[in-house]
Formats: structure tokens, C-alpha cells, sequence
């Protein structure tokens, strides 16, 4: 049975008042004298723990007194030495674990965001089907979006960095003039913690148009077309990028970005705002001059939304006499992307395609890939066929036109 506090407490105190009830002449006396101390045994004694002496004893008699006296008994608990622990239940030392310094580790973090920030830049995008519904939905004549097909391709080009693009924008689609052109390229910023994008108009843009296509005249970038000193730093307009959800996001930096108008030549000062991802790119700017009016853009106007196009590979036939005439490798894009095909002799002579990937802004009707057939000058479809928007393949017939069209990733640069 364990012998309670209180008995601790009395056997303290009689040890105590025995020491003190003791006669002086005891006290003070000589050591008597005594026979030699027997020799130790052969095997080594092994020496008591601090906590089992009976300096130890006494001590945590006290000590767990006082404790229960003022009513914090946590502290009377016993302190084992690691000493007294057996062998088996001593800890373990922890295994070190090797840690990257911070700086290294946000480091390869932006790396990736590059990479993956590239991928989502390069292809082709387009905003016909904004521009499309706006007079559908009534938006202010103001506030209407121009068409833009921007294409972001890569390339090799050594003076301007390791990710490299060349851009080319065209209004009213990919056949229209060019708006702008620029050689973008990708770096790591670690001091604002994000992607730069960095932009150098050219000198003279006009033997660079359409260089992005292949397989057609003058259609690839020679490596003298793309020295550093042809062209001009777009200075102070980089955008900063982060990532941000499922895609991306990035700006300019505050007040630093000043560009030239053609027509009257007012410096503007320029602010940009991307939001990229997957199969959207929306892009707000605002354009303010000198004296504080805005030129162009602001809170009240929407983006600007470009979707990502996917190119088609198609063929056309039509009636010719008693035969057939047969176009083929025409290219379309769905983002509302037309080619036209020719027929010498044919009935009709010549046809239009148009591609478009349809989400309705309102209504019940589903997202459908949409072909439609044209016949020569006239805007009204003849015909049309629609499927899922992730279809492979459409084909029509009307009339005895027949056209069919099969999705065709490789022939994005045609």
C-alpha cells in the first residue's frame, strides 16, 4: 500500500528533530576508533541516482510538500535523470532533415512559373465572338470591342533571352492588317517575386509580317531578322506576372509605362491588366494623357477577351459537269475563322467556310462547334452542321456541296 504524504511529512520531521535532540559532547566528539573496513567485493557496485540518496529523499519529501501546500501538486511529480532511464527508452536523436534557403526554393517555384506561363501564351487567339454579340446584347456603340487576332509564337533568338515569342496582332481577324507587332520575351524577377515580360517593337515590322506562318513564302523568321539592334526596348511597359488560380495574371507597374499616339503624337501614359488561362486571355487598358483626359479604355469598359483557337484541316467538293471538283488542305480556326475555296468550272465557283466554337451570353442554347457554309459574296449562311465543342470532325452537305472539316493541331502556324 503507498505510504501517503502525510507519513513522508511525520518520517521528515523525526529525522529532523533526532539530529537536533542530539548532546553536544556527541556532536563534538573524536571518531572512536574502529576496526579496518571490510574490502569491497570483487564486482563493480554500480552508484545510486541523485533522486534515490537520502539527500535525494529528503529533498522531494520537502519539495512535494510544499508543493501540495500551495496547492500546485504538478510540481511534486518526480524528475527522473536521464541517467536512471533504461537504455531502450531513451529518445532517439532526430534525423536532420536538409532545408533549402528560401530565396533557392522561391527560385524554382518561378522557373516553373515561366515554363508553364509559356505554354499558356504561345498559340492563337481571337475575340470575334465578343465582337459578335455585342450588338446582341446592345452594349453602347463606345464600349464596343474592334476584332483582334493576336498570334504569340515561339523562336530562337539568342540576344533577346532563352524564352523568346514573336507577337503579332491584326484587326478584324487573321487576314487583316497588322496592328502591332513586338518580340516578347519571359524572365524570373525574384526582387518582385513574379515572371517579367519584357517587349521590343521593331524597327521596320513590315518584312516580319506573318513570319509566324510556315510552309508559305516568307514565312519563317531568318536569324538576321532577329538582332536585338533591329529593334526598340519598349521601355518601362513590362508586365509583372503572377500565378494566380488556374492561370495567370499581370501588370504594368504603376505610372511607368509612356507610349507616343501615331496621329497627334501625345505621350500617353499607359497601364495594362492580363488575366490568362487555359482558353481565355482578358486584357484591360487604360490610356490617360498628359493632361489627365482618357484616350482610350477604364473601369467602365469591358475587357477585352480573346479565346484560345484551334485550327481545322478541311476539304470542299462541289458539282463540276458530271464530275467532282475537290479543294483540299484548307485551314480554319474555330474562333470564328473563314478560308476560302475556288472552283474552276464548278457550280458554285467559289465558297466560304467559317468556323466558330459558340458559347451563347444568354439564352438556354448549349455550346456547340459550328461550320457554316457561304456561297460567294453573300454573308447569310446556306447551310451549317454543329456537334459537341470538343468535336474532332464536322461535314455538310447542301445541295451537293460537301465540305468536311477535322480538327488539326499542327496546322496552328498555317
Amino acid at each position: 500500500m503507498p505510504i501517503s504524504t502525510r507519513h513522508y511529512q511525520n518520517g521528515a520531521a523525526l529525522l529532523l528533530a533526532g539530529l537536533f535532540v542530539l548532546p553536544p559532547a556527541f556532536a563534538l566528539a573524536e571518531p572512536i576508533s574502529k576496526a579496518p573496513a571490510l574490502s569491497p567485493p570483487a564486482s563493480v557496485t554500480q552508484a545510486l541516482p541523485p533522486e534515490m540518496t537520502p539527500e535525494g529523499i529528503l529533498k522531494d519529501l520537502v519539495t512535494q510538500s510544499i508543493a501540495e501546500q500551495a496547492g500546485v501538486p504538478e510540481l511534486a511529480a518526480p524528475v527522473i535523470s536521464a541517467a536512471s532511464m533504461p537504455a531502450p527508452a531513451m529518445q532517439a536523436p532526430a534525423v536532420p532533415v536538409p532545408v533549402k534557403p528560401m530565396s533557392l526554393a522561391m527560385t524554382e517555384v518561378l522557373n516553373k512559373d515561366l515554363l508553364d506561363l509559356a505554354d499558356l501564351l504561345t498559340g492563337r487567339w481571337d475575340n470575334e465572338l465578343q465582337t459578335f454579340f455585342e450588338p446582341e446584347l446592345n452594349v453602347p456603340l463606345p464600349l464596343r470591342h474592334e476584332r483582334l487576332h493576336a498570334v504569340v509564337k515561339p523562336i530562337e533568338a539568342p540576344e533577346f533571352g532563352t524564352t523568346s515569342f514573336y507577337v503579332e496582332y491584326r484587326k478584324g481577324g487573321e487576314a487583316g492588317p497588322v496592328a502591332r507587332q513586338r518580340i516578347w520575351t519571359l524572365s524570373v524577377d525574384p526582387e518582385l517575386n513574379g515572371i517579367r515580360l519584357s517587349g521590343f517593337a521593331p524597327k521596320e515590322g513590315k518584312g516580319l509580317e506573318g513570319g509566324w506562318r510556315q510552309g508559305q513564302a516568307g514565312g519563317s523568321l531568318k536569324p538576321d531578322q532577329l538582332k536585338k539592334e533591329a529593334f526598340t526596348p519598349v521601355t518601362g511597359c513590362d508586365i509583372i506576372w503572377r500565378r494566380r488560380g488556374e492561370g495567370f495574371s499581370g501588370t504594368t507597374r504603376p505610372a511607368a509605362c509612356k507610349l507616343v499616339t501615331n496621329a497627334d503624337k501625345r505621350v500617353l501614359s499607359v497601364s495594362e491588366q492580363h488575366d490568362i488561362s487555359a482558353n481565355v486571355w482578358e486584357v484591360r487598358d487604360v490610356g490617360v494623357d498628359d493632361r489627365g483626359v482618357r484616350v482610350f479604355g477604364g473601369s467602365d469598359t469591358p475587357a477585352t477577351r480573346l479565346k484560345r483557337a484551334q485550327t481545322f484541316s478541311c476539304w470542299a467538293s462541289v458539282a463540276k459537269g458530271g464530275e467532282r471538283a475537290i479543294v483540299t488542305d484548307l485551314v480554319v480556326h474555330d474562333q470564328g475563322g473563314m478560308v476560302s475555296a475556288e472552283f474552276a468550272g464548278g457550280s458554285p465557283s467559289k465558297l466560304r467556310l467559317r468556323l466558330r466554337n459558340v458559347e451563347w451570353p444568354i439564352g438556354q442554347n448549349r455550346p456547340s462547334l459550328t461550320l457554316y457554309l457561304l456561297i460567294d459574296g453573300d454573308d447569310r449562311a446556306e447551310g451549317f452542321a454543329w456537334g459537341e465543342p470538343t468535336a474532332n470532325r464536322l461535314a455538310l452537305d447542301v445541295g451537293g456541296t460537301q465540305v468536311s472539316c477535322t480538327r488539326d493541331a499542327s496546322a496552328i502556324w498555317r
